[in-house]
């Protein structure tokens, strides 16, 4: 197995710092979309006499430190972009750190074979011109452009990635605002319909927590059920919390990897279709954060409903945690789980 399949973000760190003298690094250096473990001790960096800011536009690691839906102002001489998973949000995150860069200034992008290095390469020179590959190693690439001469090609803020789709949640009709890389960006993915299809019921005045958001589906289906909840909605990712912002005015959003982020705040019902993948790799840690934390943040007959693949195993853990566990619904794929804290009914 090669590094980049083991270890992504350390074989992406180590091909960026053999090349530093080639990047030539100089004034104001912006890393973007950097792996936790790089951040802090920003090897290979120190004593180059550099001025370095950071943007990620989802929260890293535990979710310490700070994440944005844009870069912050330029302009920068050099630009290091570590490139992202998803290909839509590759070409927002090129323009996002292209308009931050100073005329004369270089972005350079790294990654590896399998992420999509090489079709990033064929949009950098759509967009640029010119692409130089400063390396080549171990199934990965560094490439080099420098800012359009013509600014009129990037669409330099957020709200021109900005895209609407007419959607049906909880049987109304609505146009649904979403950005690249947002999970099921402009559509209704088969487990939350499921998992919306199941609701609890909600009384109103219900404390309600859509968990892991993304553009704010669950929590829309919830408002449809009850005009009256007091809805929150916590997302990682800046970008889908702007969306979820925009289609659930109402809803109080946060920024966050965690129920640790909402303090001693309970709910009613804590509603999720969590995340199942960091990245590339399938990666169960927040589901099991999520389990063991939720039943702190509920009172009793409070509930967590979630939807996951059904080939994970969740009766057990839910059964370690809550009084009463049950399928709400399931299909060949999927199925949703529900899990009280004391008696079955949402206080």
């Amino acid at each position: 197995m090669s590094r980049w399949a083991d270890d992504p973000e350390r074989a992406a760190g180590d091909l960026v710092e053999r090349c530093l003298d080639a990047i030539g690094l100089r004034g104001r250096v912006l890393l973007a979309n950097q792996a936790a473990h790089w951040l802090p001790g920003l090897p290979g960096l120190a004593g180059r006499g550099l001025e370095v800011a950071h943007w990620n536009r989802r929260l890293v690691g535990t979710g310490s430190g700070k994440a944005a839906p844009w870069p912050p102002a330029g302009p920068f001489e050099v630009v290091l972009l570590r490139l992202p998973k998803a290909k839509d949000e590759q070409e927002m995150a090129a323009h996002a750190c292209l308009s931050v860069l100073a005329p004369d200034g270089r972005l350079v992008v790294y990654g590896g074979n399998e992420e999509g290095i090489r079709s990033a390469a064929t949009m950098l020179e759509g967009v640029c011109g010119a692409v130089e590959t400063l390396a080549k190693r171990g199934h990965g690439r560094v490439l080099a452009v420098a800012r359009p001469t013509q600014s009129a090609r990037l669409r330099s803020s957020l709200s021109a990635w900005r895209s609407t789709a007419a959607l049906e949640i909880g049987g109304q009709r609505r146009q649904w605002i979403s950005y690249p890389g947002v999970f099921a960006a402009g559509r209704l993915d088969e487990g939350t319909a499921l998992l919306i299809g199941a609701l609890p019921p909600l009384r109103a005045g219900a404390r309600v927590l859509d968990y892991g958001c993304g553009s704010g589906l669950i929590g829309a289906a919830a408002l449809c059920q009850s005009r009256a909840i007091a809805l929150h909605a916590l997302d990682s990712d800046s970008v889908a919390l702007e969306a979820a912002r925009q289609n659930l005015p109402s809803a109080h959003c946060v920024l966050g990897t965690s129920l640790g982020e909402v303090g001693a705040t309970r709910y009613d019902a804590i509603l999720s279709n969590p995340p199942l993948r960091q990245g590339m790799a399938e990666d169960h840690t927040l589901l099991e954060h999520l389990i063991a934390e939720a039943p702190a943040h509920l009172p009793a007959g409070g509930v967590l409903q979630i939807v996951v693949q059904r080939r994970v195993p969740l009766e057990r853990r839910l059964a370690q945690h809550f009084a009463s566990v049950a399928i709400a619904a399931e299909t060949g794929r999927y199925r949703v789980w529900r899990a009280y804290v004391g008696d079955s009914s949402v206080s």
